[in-house]
């Protein structure tokens, strides 16, 4: 498989994200059919992807998944979770704390001579 369009992942972007191809894959032609209904693949481990909006979805096949990444959805989320943030603030609290030590140290303790 090659690029086609502008929307499409080159075969390695599809295959990080998605998984190898299977034997003989043959993308489905989704968007013509408005009745199209993905199968479950029971060999094929559960990928959970994003879109740009922070929305997720799991895919249970490698023609779901190939279909998804193509339209736009990755498996990294773009939004910040909430354990991030406190690490970010463990890191702040530490650091201000430390900074603050240091200061009354050296010019308020160090000055009672």
């Amino acid at each position: 498989m090659t690029k086609k369009n502008l929307n499409q992942l080159s075969d390695d972007e599809i295959i990080n994200i998605c998984g190898e191809f299977p034997d003989g894959f043959e993308a489905a032609d989704i968007l013509s059919d408005p009745n199209f209904v993905f199968t479950m693949d029971e060999n094929y481990a559960t990928v959970k992807l994003f879109d740009v909006e922070g929305n997720s979805v799991f895919v249970n096949s490698f023609t779901e998944c190939h279909h998804y990444v193509n339209g736009g959805w990755n498996f990294t989320s773009t939004e910040l979770n909430e354990s991030t943030l406190h690490n970010y603030l463990s890191i702040f609290s530490i650091l201000l704390i430390s900074v603050g030590y240091l200061f009354i140290k050296k010019f308020f303790i160090g000055t009672e001579k």
